[in-house]
């Protein structure tokens, strides 16, 4: 099954690939939603991010393929949230949500909820962390990552970028630093740093959830309940920014006066909707990331338990009798 589906992806990775160096680079610059043009047909026709999540998808079926003794099995639901993780990506930067993220607020929002928050989380649930290495080519894996893995300066980075209060500083950062009028409105002007916003929003929320769901094999030292905290502590951030822009009565980001609306609705009413995007579903999913957290603590718990019910009692100790 594995082999096939491995074929599936190359020859489907192949066709992207043509794509993208025969085709016009003109045709592939995101040219937004014409006059009249059905918003919901207007898809992303740039093959790169799909080329992209083909690589990923075929390097995780590699590395389960090579995987003929795991150590801890990756089970249904978790590969299903794998691929479910890159399917949302996909839908972020490919479908005519892309599109219409470019004239209307609340699309923009809905987009960035799905990179930011949604996407990581799931693909961090299917475990990805030794599949991926497995299924690297040996020279990339070899001569790349356990060098970089093994320097002083990258094992450094990483001891940082793992620490709780740094992960929250960059996750509620990168979410500021894109929603202040300024870097939101460059961003719809620009296309290098639009990406850019993508790129760094994608990267922040596996920074974040990368500390919350210590996929295996990987045990992080944090203990569980201060990663509830943890993820108590972007509510505040994250309710304060969204209702602002919910509840502003001027028009914040100006960048969307000039661009066609596909749909009857004013300014103002596009940016209540999407400050409210912001706010509701961020807060809610970081309420259902807590529960899956303590679930996960529960099944530490339990786990800790039978294996010190399974360990048999020492032999009781023989006393000498006192002599008389």
């Amino acid at each position: 099954m594995f082999r096939v589906a491995r074929t599936i992806l190359l020859a489907l990775s192949v066709v992207a690939l043509l794509q993208l160096v025969w085709a016009v680079p003109g045709a592939h610059a995101h040219n937004g939603i014409e006059t009249g043009q059905n918003p919901f047909t207007a898809w992303n026709w740039n093959p790169l991010a799909t080329l992209l999540l083909l690589m990923v998808a075929y390097v995780y079926l590699n590395g389960l393929s090579n995987w003929h003794r795991p150590s801890h099995p990756i089970s249904r639901w978790q590969r299903a949230s794998f691929f479910t993780g890159l399917f949302v990506i996909f839908i972020a930067l490919q479908s005519p949500l892309d599109n219409l993220s470019e004239h209307m607020l609340s699309f923009h929002q809905l987009q960035h909820f799905l990179l930011r928050m949604l996407a990581p989380l799931l693909i961090l649930l299917g475990a990805p962390l030794t599949p991926m290495l497995r299924g690297l080519p040996p020279w990339i894996l070899l001569g790349i990552v356990k060098p970089t893995v093994r320097h002083p300066l990258a094992r450094a980075i990483y001891e940082k970028l793992t620490n709780p209060v740094i992960t929250v500083v960059i996750f509620m950062g990168v979410l500021y630093l894109w929603q202040f009028p300024g870097g939101f409105n460059l961003a719809l002007r620009n296309e290098f740093v639009h990406a850019m916003m993508h790129m760094t929003m994608v990267s922040s929320g596996f920074i974040f959830y990368w500390a919350v769901i210590d996929p295996a094999p990987r045990r992080s030292r944090v203990h569980y309940g201060v990663r509830v905290l943890y993820l108590g502590l972007i509510v505040l951030p994250n309710t304060i920014l969204g209702a602002v822009i919910t509840f502003s009565k001027t028009i914040i980001y100006t960048g969307y006066q000039d661009v066609y609306r596909p749909f009857d609705m004013s300014l103002l009413t596009d940016q209540q909707i999407g400050g409210l995007l912001l706010w509701v579903p961020g807060d809610m999913m970081s309420i259902l990331v807590a529960g899956i957290v303590m679930i996960m603590w529960y099944e530490r718990e339990e786990g800790g338990n039978r294996a010190n019910r399974s360990i048999p009692p020492p032999p009781p100790t023989q006393e000498t009798p006192p002599s008389a």
